[in-house]
């Protein structure tokens, strides 16, 4: 009864320390939800949606590998675009499996698909520039089937992606098992899909076709003595160093190299650079020349208010540019007790967040459909689209019977990397499809080589629940200065309910944007147990941990001894102008 009763008061005088010392609070622009000092890091883009599909165990048959995606199931008639992305093998393709109304992409050759092996996939967004082109008995000549395009028709200079397709719209199915790549016939004023191995164009044979808009960020590569290094040419370009979680698509291009390069082609991460290699080894040819199309990328984070104008019940509507009207946008969230050091609403609630296809908006709600506090404060983080960010969904197949209130993780980043740092949110309905409630506070665990999410009351883990992942192992891509780490309750830093950060970008900075995510077993080892709903707060003038970002739990339980958690800090830079007198 005694500890009971220290630890009661312990987290009441921490709260009322709290409420003494808070700072004056930065100014809200009108009912935004983005506090003033928040602004988006903006590029331009090509409209469509980024991911890396990976084969497993579970979504790989024979020669081929399930897609699982909404603007894909139950769409034959959808268009996109794949690149391998270190998968060794031969030509790739896709097909649509009518029998599971699902995409899939398959080794053209027959060849088993190896689990493990990972694509870059392109959903651009409809339009002109979009389009599933098929030869005929009218437009093939040789080895090449002629595009009509008034976007290509005359202009040698544009930048064509192409990926083979099976059966567009689900229907029929015709084999092109060799490399292929686009030419422009300056006679004819066209472009061509062609075999690079000069094997005549099957009549039927058809191919899914973007043509890079002026707002993508596309170019040609061309292979070099001074970029080619045996069967591999290396790229060149600031959207790509540095940047191992890059997202982009590659079509080889016969002219204005004229060279052949007639080897199934992947992409890789090697140096700090990204190169395009050819899948059988052999030595990648000089002058060989490539379309490359990288999506610049969009970020932000900021800081969301739940106000009377964006609570609608037990949610709280987001209004931002970059997830307005995007079901399929993949954000982070971690509840703010005081943004900007001031103010101060618990919402002891599981949160989690959901697209309103009503509204065209993303919500935050609380699991358990209690009402939203006004006032009540989230850190969001709209990442770069990369492999690092995913959706992970629990299905029969990744619950094991052993834990039940578990989703095991497959992954490239995680798999075998028990010091990974990653941060998860729930997500109701990814894609603006699904609907599933997990009221329960969530942590990762790491197991049998890979990491888990669960449930820290040990409830069973619904199926189809979903999650929002961003793994932080490289940050590259984030535009701000940021640092990842895994921080550990102990005895020096922990007071009631409460734990203390102590790094350089977040002491002493009430701007600081802090995600968290439990961690039971960092490294692996033995964990601890934190089944609570938790948020990050800035300490002010407290008298324990003065000026210090920290973690608390929601409804005031102490915080255990060992507890850890996953970290993001996130720190803009701001230059003020300089003045003359």
């Amino acid at each position: 009864m005694r500890t009971i009763t220290f630890r009661l008061l312990s987290a009441l005088l921490l709260v009322a320390l709290l409420l003494a010392g808070q700072n004056a609070p930065p100014a809200y622009a009108g009912n935004s939800t983005v506090n003033s000092y928040a602004s988006s890091v903006a590029a331009s883009s090509l409209p469509g949606v980024r991911f890396v599909h990976i084969a497993t165990a579970d979504n790989t048959y024979y020669h081929f590998t399930t897609l699982d995606h909404p603007l894909l199931n139950g769409n034959p008639n959808a268009i996109f675009l794949v690149t391998p992305n270190w998968n060794p093998g031969g030509a790739t393709g896709v097909w649509y499996d009518t029998s599971q109304n699902k995409w899939t992409i398959f080794n053209q050759d027959g060849a088993t698909m190896s689990v493990g092996a990972s694509f870059n996939v392109l959903i651009p967004t409809p339009g002109t520039h979009v389009f599933v082109h098929t030869a005929t008995s009218g437009n093939i000549s040789g080895n090449s089937t002629y595009l009509n395009h008034s976007l290509l028709n005359g202009n040698p200079n544009a930048i064509v992606l192409v990926t083979q397709n099976f059966n567009p719209g689900g229907v029929g199915g015709t084999y092109n098992n060799h490399a292929i790549g686009v030419w422009y016939n300056i006679s004819q004023s066209k472009w061509a899909i062609f075999n690079q191995d000069l094997a005549a164009m099957p009549p039927n044979a058809s191919f899914n076709v973007v043509v890079a808009n002026p707002a993508s960020t596309a170019f040609v590569h061309k292979a070099t003595s001074g970029n080619i290094a045996g069967h591999i040419t290396y790229l060149n370009h600031p959207l790509l160093n540095g940047n191992p979680n890059a997202i982009f698509l590659v079509t080889p291009k016969w002219n204005p190299g004229g060279a052949f390069n007639d080897h199934p082609i992947g992409v890789w991460y090697t140096d700090s650079k990204w190169a395009i290699f050819n899948q059988d080894l052999a030595n990648m040819p000089l002058n060989a020349s490539f379309n490359v199309l990288v999506p610049d990328t969009r970020a932000d984070v900021f800081a969301h208010k739940a106000t009377s104008d964006n609570i609608a019940g037990h949610v709280t509507y987001l209004n931002h540019p970059l997830l307005n009207g995007n079901p399929n946008a993949i954000f982070l969230v971690t509840q703010n007790w005081n943004p900007g050091g001031a103010g101060g609403t618990p919402n002891n609630h599981a949160i989690g967040v959901y697209y309103s296809s009503t509204f065209n908006k993303w919500t935050i709600f609380n699991q358990d459909i209690a009402a939203m506090p006004p006032n009540a404060s989230f850190n969001v983080l709209i990442p770069p689209p990369g492999a690092n960010v995913f959706v992970h969904k629990a299905t029969s197949g990744n619950i094991p019977s052993g834990n039940p209130h578990a989703t095991v993780i497959d992954h490239p980043l995680l798999n075998g990397n028990p010091n990974a740092v990653f941060l998860v949110t729930q997500n109701w309905n990814p894609g603006g499809v699904g609907n599933t409630h997990n009221n329960h506070a969530i942590g990762v665990y790491y197991a049998a080589y890979k990491w888990a999410i669960f449930n820290q009351d040990l409830a069973a883990m619904p199926t189809n629940a979903s999650f929002n992942v961003m793994v932080l192992n490289d940050l590259t891509a984030l535009p701000w200065s940021k640092a990842a780490f895994v921080h550990t309750a102990t005895s020096g830093n922990t007071l009631g309910n409460s734990t203390a950060l102590n790094h350089a970008l977040s002491n002493s900075n009430l701007l600081a944007f802090v995600f968290a995510t439990d961690n039971y077993n960092p490294g692996g080892g033995s964990g601890v147990y934190n089944n609570h709903n938790t948020g990050v707060w800035y300490t002010g003038g407290n008298l324990f941990f003065p000026n210090r970002w920290a973690i608390f739990n929601q409804d005031l339980a102490a915080m255990p001894t060992n507890a850890s958690f996953n970290v993001l800090v996130i720190v803009r830079q701001v230059y003020l102008p300089t003045v003359l007198r």
